[in-house]
């Protein structure tokens, strides 16, 4: 964004070249301080375009909106309470003057913010002619119960005649309420009717008639013909009082109804996207997109019912992801210890990875795959299969090997297994040869050679490596059967195993080890997150006691994974965002103030939208979207 300025800049002459950050701010703060906020945003938010990490620039344009907010509010519950107390001012004085207080507390919040806003500057002679209205009202109110029943007498008396068309009698009336109440607002309205009327006899009649047809057709809600009735009457008479709050009611009823159908079209958008989400399984953007809908319009569809249901389909949701990812998990773990156990390494060690991708802190799935590498290692030096890339250079000498050795020449043949073990120090077939080769051309050299593959077992006996240093003593006997003392270096190699396995089982017997699996399979069946770690404790009781219990083993893979992703999706609904979505969450939540400060309502949710999208959690864009959709249904 800001290297796209930066160029467009310097394709044009603009003035942000020839100024200073400081010189852009000092003429928005005067906008401000002028009560221009429209102009005093756009000039911060090109400081914000140049330099988007300006805490202090942030901080003035958040603060002009929030007053900008509170302007506005106030101006539409001006305008409300102002309606309210105008139609009640007659009716109920009380009710009246109660929403005549709202009103012009409101405007004087409004005025005070913004004096120049035209909306503002349009209610301020309405306001003072309310507050005026409202005051005679009450000293109305207040006249003594014989002046209160003359007042009403005289009224009526007047109204009566009005009504019989004796204008000059009815004048006499209003002067008479006049004269003890000089400014009534009935009695001031009575007189002008009935001068216009005796000087003009033939317009009041038209007049008349032509309030009759109007209020005819705003009560058939016929606001557009009514209107231009009432906009006749007062190009006729224009002090019309009667004609003017009608033409304040139709222009409420059409701004109603034009409000309503612009918020029914944006609630309809904001539904279809609703569901559309849902059927994405973006859960958060539908909530978005169904609180939009019942902030314009409360009851609109099901669009209540749809937000309600979403925790449970997104539960559902999660679940199922949840299900899918612990079995690939359980899979993938599986086929990996059957491989191993095959020694198929590198099968066991695909899979093995593949569990750790899925289940990255899978401590148990990372033991077997440094397992099984290790076993491919040692495999890989004792032995080179067809996979190896040395096994077109090692295979002819092995063939050629066993060919000469076949044939009594010991020293060709074993040539051929130094080759093979200058490569492989530790290759099987190579070693055995050698030590046969030995055997026939060297006794001293095999004696030399045999000990220290001894001597290499042994070394794996201290290291409780019991079946590698089987596999050397192995070795020897398979060569020379009688080797001194080998038997005796098998059976303690045996004894060896067999009793780092009752080690293993601590005292535990093979029943005490299938009643422990039982009842961990059991608390697993039971459910729940402390039945599930109950079960783990038995599970991880057999393995200590007998490592290739396969079955044991799966099942503690299996439930620490199910543990251990259930709480990374808790920990997820916290991640931390990156630096970029932190930019692009400040550029898009200052964006939908630029455009709330030019009152494109729309625009401003649809950016701050966009900021939900990265950051859910993200509370001053929730707000605000509130905040403006309240507005809009007001």
């Amino acid at each position: 964004m800001v290297l796209m300025l930066l160029v467009l800049f310097s394709l044009q002459t603009y003035p942000v070249l020839t100024e200073s950050i400081d010189d852009i701010d000092r003429r928005a703060q005067k906008y401000y301080d002028d009560k221009q906020f429209t102009n005093a945003i756009t000039e911060w938010m090109r400081i914000l375009e140049l330099n988007p990490e300006n805490e202090q620039i942030q901080r003035k344009v958040e603060y002009v909106y929030e007053e900008k907010h509170r302007k506005d509010l106030a101006l539409v519950l001006a305008r409300k309470h102002y309606r309210l107390a105008r139609i009640n001012l007659y009716k109920d004085y009380e009710e009246a003057k109660e929403n005549a207080d709202i009103a012009i507390n409101n405007f004087v919040t409004s005025y005070r913010i913004d004096p120049a806003d035209p909306e503002v500057q349009d209610l301020r002679e309405k306001m003072r002619q309310l507050q005026e209205d409202v005051r005679l009202e009450g000293a109305k109110i207040r006249l003594s119960k014989a002046l209160k029943e003359k007042y009403q007498r005289l009224v009526k008396l007047a109204e009566d005649k009005m009504d019989m068309e004796e204008f000059e009698e009815a004048l006499g009336y209003w002067n008479e309420i006049l004269s003890f109440v000089p400014k009534d607002g009935v009695a001031l309205e009575g007189k002008r009717k009935a001068l216009f009327a005796i000087n003009n006899r033939l317009l009041y009649e038209r007049v008349r008639k032509l309030m009759v047809l109007a209020i005819g057709l705003f009560k058939d809600e016929k606001y557009r013909d009514s209107q231009l009735e009432f906009r006749e009457v007062l190009r006729i008479d224009p002090g019309n009082d009667d004609a003017e709050d009608y033409l304040d009611k139709i222009a409420e009823k059409l701004n109603e109804k034009r409000n309503y159908e612009l918020r029914r079209f944006q609630a309809e958008q904001y539904y279809i996207s609703g569901i559309d989400n849902v059927r994405k399984n973006n859960f958060d953007a539908a909530e978005d997109d169904f609180e939009s809908v019942i902030g314009l319009i409360e009851n609109y569809k099901d669009a209540k019912q749809q937000l309600a249901s979403i925790p449970g389909l997104r539960k559902e949701y999660e679940r199922q992801q949840r299900l899918l990812k612990l079995r690939g998990i359980d899979e993938k773990f599986q086929k990996g210890l059957i491989a191993l156990n095959a020694g198929r390494y590198s099968e066991a060690i695909s899979f093995f990875d593949e569990t750790v991708k899925l289940d990255p802190k899978n401590r148990l799935a990372k033991e077997y795959l440094k397992t099984s590498k290790e076993a491919l290692q040692q495999k890989q030096e004792e032995e080179v299969d067809e996979n190896s890339p040395y096994y077109n250079v090692i295979n002819p000498l092995i063939v050629s090997g066993q060919s000469l050795f076949e044939k009594g020449k010991y020293l060709e043949s074993r040539k051929r297994w130094v080759k093979i073990l200058n490569v492989f120090p530790k290759n099987r077939i190579a070693t055995e040869y050698l030590l046969k080769c030995d055997l026939m051309l060297n006794p001293r050299e095999y004696e030399r050679f045999s000990r220290q593959i001894i001597d290499q077992g042994k070394e794996f006996l201290s290291r409780k490596k019991f079946e590698r240093a089987l596999s050397q003593f192995k070795l020897i006997k398979s060569i020379a059967p009688s080797y001194p003392g080998i038997d005796a270096l098998i059976a303690r190699a045996n004894t060896a195993m067999e009793g780092s396995k009752k080690e293993e089982l601590q005292g535990a017997s093979p029943a005490d080890i299938e009643r422990r699996y039982r009842l961990g399979v059991e608390y697993y069946r039971r459910g729940g997150i402390d039945n599930l770690k109950i079960a783990l404790g038995h599970f991880r009781w057999v393995v200590a006691r007998e490592r290739g219990n396969m079955r044991a083993v799966i099942n503690v893979n299996r439930i620490s994974s199910q543990l251990r992703i259930g709480e990374e999706r808790r920990v997820s609904a916290q991640r931390r965002l990156t630096p970029r979505q932190q930019q692009l969450v400040k550029t898009y939540y200052f964006r939908g103030i630029n455009y709330y400060s030019n009152n494109q309502f729309n625009k401003a949710i649809a950016e701050w939208r966009k900021v939900l999208l990265i950051d859910p959690l993200n509370q001053k864009a929730r707000n605000n979207i509130q905040k403006v959709l309240a507005l809009m249904r007001r």
